[in-house]
């Protein structure tokens, strides 16, 4: 069968060359991805009268096949000539070969020149990402961890391109290889684009792999590209994926699984369930395990409703059962690029996976987050030891030492068939022992003006729910879901909003309506979200150098429930919040956040819906305004609205214990006086008192208070005027105090009901 595909298309090029000049048979030959063909094509009209316009067409196709050098020097070409007006992405592509050829300085030039006159959205959305990417790399400080990577030589990699390396026990390798499928050695162009993936094994001499051959497990295919295998030992299954070979441009891929009985792997068979989607593609398989060693296979598919072009997906797979609906890992570890070549560490419960969008020093960079399932961290770059300014993919750990694995790469030193960085081959990676990680330099705390300057430009930060989101119908005020797992479950609800409003009067109401939808998910909850991130990272870095801070965070509602329900709501939302904080980093946080008074003190406020606009809808019939509007979208949420530093070294009132939550001290009847008592624990060791007192609200007035005893509270008397105020579920007063002695001012929360 392969011979035969070759034959069609050869005859196919054969009638494009005598019926077509060189630049309609390039252009075809890139349409079906033959861009090594479609070069020596345009080159030869080239070489005729210097176009600066088949200039662009050579660059094209060198920037396609991962030429990044030769790609560079003719959109230069192309940037230093009147032509580039109607080239107007030009500059675009010359700083993402100049990324890719690892002159970070010379891209952020050429993307900052793009930007002063893009006007492609997505492209600009990306060049202002990867600008973001070029100046981190050239502050970047070195690696918290060093690796030392070794390319396997010729017994593995060929001058085409190898992939996706994973040591099978202790004694062989098995990886993907492409080969050429016509005559070894030939000079024609278009028989050097013409190869097929399969699957091949080098078992160990001692250390040393021996020369690969094909692997001898019966899963090759003679028709179709065979690649990307996974193994899992539990169940005695592998996972591989063919690929069309239809179209060298668009590679549609499926993942299949093979069962080892009888001595022998059985046939393979497509899986199931919704794992392989038609007209998109499925692939790279990774195999995890659940607590009860049920597997879990993560994978990489462009398919529907992911955030990006390739997403990491999962499914759950009981033995002998078919595969779950495939879920999207979300937030933080896909992103609108492309994340691919998952490889899932059982023993560290760590997922590394490649990333075009995260910050990185190149093309892909391969990344790592601890987690597993719906729950990830933030993703970490392996730095600039392991990673390259090309390609870094399909990166494997070893399952005889966690030290050690593979990896695929096209960077410099790589065998090509030509330009020197075209061609994927196999690295082993371990850490390197000689040298001791380099720490950094002791910084200087950044200035408490400046730095809490940054921080509250970032507020108020609005992070946003579903409706009755987190714990749909719990009666519970608190949760143990965190608010990326709400939020990953929110971003793919938008098309769910948009079809509540299919009914809208006409086609223009119903595009306004959508696109105003758009925008909330885009601009609001994608982009608070992200603010929410940079939020975590500047509180980290204030409290490692010894400031104590105080946050206040208010949560909110829409009206459709209950005002009681609506109060719960608004505690479960802060409490997903709250959880985010105490999980963030593997809880590098929570050593700062003592209940009494430490580093980190959290305030909190549940407005529930009292907040809420009084626009809003709260009929539970038209679901359309009381739940998907944009309007009711907006008042559920919670809002971080304060950020503060506690005033000196000790941070706090040394003899007092203020609550960090709200201390709720009662329920009253609006129409009438109040009189409240807050009684709070102190650790004076001699008599003293309050000199500082003050209430946030004009209708409270402080009656008195009495002194600070030994062993005895404090006391503090207040009047509340309730003759105006309406019946509430839940409502707030602030009090700060400060004791006789002490420069510290310290605010806690008052929480009480109005019947």
């Amino acid at each position: 069968m392969k011979f035969k595909y070759t034959f069609l298309v050869l005859t196919l090029f054969t009638g494009i060359l005598h019926a077509q000049d060189n630049i309609q048979a390039g252009d075809e030959a890139m349409k079906v991805g033959l861009y090594k063909t479609a070069v020596e094509y345009y080159k030869t009209e080239y070489r005729k009268n210097h176009d600066a316009n088949i200039a662009y067409k050579i660059a094209e196709a060198y920037r396609l096949s991962n030429d990044y050098r030769m790609a560079i020097d003719y959109y230069l070409v192309v940037a230093n000539d009147a032509v580039a007006a109607i080239h107007p992405h030009t500059e675009y592509f010359l700083a993402s070969m100049y990324r890719n050829n690892g002159q970070a300085d010379s891209a952020l030039y050429y993307y900052n020149r793009y930007l002063r006159a893009a006007f492609n959205e997505e492209l600009e959305h990306r060049a202002r990402q990867e600008a973001r990417a070029c100046q981190w790399v050239l502050d970047s400080i070195p690696d918290p961890v060093n690796y030392a990577t070794f390319h396997e030589g010729k017994n593995i990699n060929t001058e085409y391109s190898e992939s996706g390396a994973v040591l099978v026990g202790d004694s062989m390798l098995v990886f993907s290889s492409m080969r050429e499928l016509s005559k070894p050695g030939s000079k024609d162009a278009i028989y050097s684009d013409l190869v097929l993936m399969q699957l091949f094994q080098a078992n160990f001499n001692g250390t040393s792999p021996n020369k690969a051959e094909p692997l001898a497990w019966g899963i090759n295919s003679k028709e179709k590209h065979t690649c990307n295998i996974a193994v899992d030992p539990i169940h005695n299954n592998i996972y591989f994926t063919l690929c069309s070979t239809d179209d060298f441009a668009n590679i549609p891929c499926q993942i299949y699984v093979s069962h080892y009985a009888r001595g022998r792997w059985q046939k393979a068979r497509k899986l199931g369930g919704d794992v392989n989607l038609d007209d998109f593609s499925s692939t790279q398989p990774s195999v995890g395990y659940l607590p009860d060693s049920t597997t879990i296979l993560y994978f990489s598919s462009n398919r529907p409703n992911g955030l990006g072009g390739y997403d990491i997906w999962y499914s759950i797979i009981k033995d002998g059962q078919s595969p779950s609906l495939c879920v999207n890992l979300g937030t933080p570890v896909n992103t609108e690029g492309n994340e691919i070549t998952p490889f899932y560490d059982n023993n560290a419960n760590r997922l590394y996976f490649s990333s075009d969008w995260h910050l990185g020093y190149g093309g892909y960079d391969v990344f790592c987050s601890d987690g597993s399932r719906d729950s990830w961290q933030q993703p970490t770059n392996l730095g600039r030891s392991l990673n390259s300014p090309a390609n870094d993919l399909y990166f494997t750990v070893n399952p005889t030492g966690p030290k050690s694995g593979y990896l695929t790469s096209n960077r410099r030193g790589s065998f090509f068939i030509n330009g020197n960085t075209c061609c994927n081959d196999i690295y082993s990676w371990k850490v390197d022992k000689k040298t001791t990680v380099r720490k950094r330099k002791t910084e200087e705390p950044p200035a408490p003006v400046a730095q809490q300057g940054a921080i509250r430009h970032l507020l108020p930060i609005k992070l946003y729910f579903h409706n009755d989101e987190p714990d749909p119908k719990s009666k519970l005020a608190t949760t143990t879901t965190n608010y990326f797992q709400t939020y990953n479950r929110y971003m793919f609800l938008r098309s769910e909003y948009k079809k509540a409003h299919t009914l809208a009067g006409g086609n223009v109401v119903y595009d306004s309506i959508c696109d105003a939808i758009d925008y909330f998910f885009d601009y609001d909850v994608q982009y608070n979200c992200e603010r929410f991130e940079q939020f975590l990272n500047l509180l980290l870095d204030d409290l490692k150098v010894g400031h104590r801070i105080s946050i206040t965070v208010a949560g909110y509602a829409s009206p459709i429930h209950t005002g009681q329900y609506n109060e719960l709501i608004s505690k479960r939302r802060i409490a997903s919040i709250v959880n985010q904080i105490v999980e963030y980093k593997k809880g590098v946080l929570t050593k700062y956040m003592g209940t009494n008074g430490g580093s980190l003190q959290i305030q909190e406020v549940a407005y529930g819906s009292t907040h809420a606009g009084k626009d809003v809808s709260d009929d539970r019939k038209q679901t359309n305004k009381s739940v998907y509007s944009v309007e009711a979208a907006k008042e559920r949420r919670i809002e971080i609205l304060d950020y503060k530093y506690l005033e000196d070294d000790s941070s706090i009132i040394s003899c007092l214990h203020l609550p960090t939550r709200a201390m709720h001290v009662g329920s009253y009847f609006a129409g009438e006086y109040a009189d409240i008592q807050v009684h709070l624990n102190h650790t004076a060791i001699t008599e003293t008192t309050l000199d500082f007192i003050s209430v946030g609200s004009p209708d409270v007035q402080v009656v008195g208070y009495s002194k600070l005893t030994p062993g005895r509270e404090l006391v503090i008397y207040l009047r509340m005027d309730n003759r105006k105020a309406e019946p509430t579920v839940s409502s707030f007063l602030p009090i700060t105090l400060r004791v006789a002695g002490e420069q510290i001012t310290q605010t806690m929360f008052l929480e009480y009901t109005l019947h």
